[in-house]
């Protein structure tokens, strides 16, 4: 069967600017959405790209100066190009609306001046809707998948109001599952279990203290994980007998963020 939004970037504090226990932040954030599908023998399949609005908000408290907890969380929405094809062979291209959400917790421990250890988890869930168009059916899917993470970041201070944070991680890619639905062609529906994967993230931020209390910046950040190919099962409720399975997959995502953090 031919068939991921972002972490907020790393808020700490440093005596130089201004330490704070608490740091909520607020960005606007455009993201390039890149997913690719593979057959077994990784002939490319489909493709869906495209750029997607969102926003993505985060609470960071530190519970010593060494120490800190964060709870991030992001949404994207919008319409983005699928290109790939049909059962039978023949190319296909319409549109795919994609609906992203996330919501996380990470901590961070302080290893040596500026630099911090940290370790995450993240639940993530995809609504993908492949519209019909020239006679073809689309479909309806639902991804849900938890992301587990390790990773460093570190502050460049340019001046004693602005700095850089550089961000990266390695990720596990766990207890991913597809719900597949077909019920508009009567084929009823079914949920696959998805092959374990790894990815990175990379967050490069700039801040600048525009206020006592408040940071404005920019944020660029680059993403990417994987999917192993599904197991395969038999749909409920159809109108015919019908097994589904899903291909192995590849995310890329590359997105900019406006970072505004409220300090207090």
């Amino acid at each position: 069967m031919n068939k991921l939004i972002i972490i907020p970037a790393i808020l700490l504090s440093h005596t130089a600017i201004t330490f704070a226990e608490t740091r909520l932040s607020f960005s606007p954030a455009l993201t390039h959405f890149d997913y690719t599908e593979f057959s077994t023998t990784d002939q490319e399949l489909n493709t869906e790209t495209g750029w997607l609005p969102g926003l993505s908000a985060g609470l960071n408290y530190a519970i010593t100066p060494d120490w800190s907890v964060a709870i991030d969380t992001s949404y994207y929405q919008g319409t983005v190009d699928y290109d790939g094809q049909t059962q039978q062979g023949i190319p296909h291209t319409t549109d795919s609306d994609a609906t992203l959400f996330r919501l996380g917790v990470r901590l961070d421990r302080s290893i040596h001046k500026d630099i911090h250890l940290f370790i995450g988890a993240i639940s993530h869930q995809w609504k993908r809707d492949i519209k019909d168009k020239n006679n073809i059916s689309g479909i309806d899917e639902t991804y849900e998948w938890y992301e587990y993470s390790v990773g460093l970041d570190t502050d460049f201070f340019m001046t004693d109001r602005d700095y850089i944070n550089l961000a990266v991680s390695y990720l596990l890619i766990r207890n991913a599952t597809v719900f597949v639905d077909l019920s508009r062609v009567n084929l009823g529906t079914t949920t696959l279990d998805l092959g374990d994967g790894t990815g990175g993230r990379l967050n490069l931020s700039w801040f600048h203290q525009y206020r006592q209390n408040i940071s404005l910046g920019l944020g660029l950040f680059f993403e990417g994980w994987q999917f192993g190919r599904s197991n395969t099962k038999q749909t409920d409720n159809s109108s015919t007998i019908i097994f589904v399975t899903e291909p192995r997959s590849e995310t890329r995502n590359i997105g900019l963020k406006f970072n505004i953090v409220y300090m207090f």
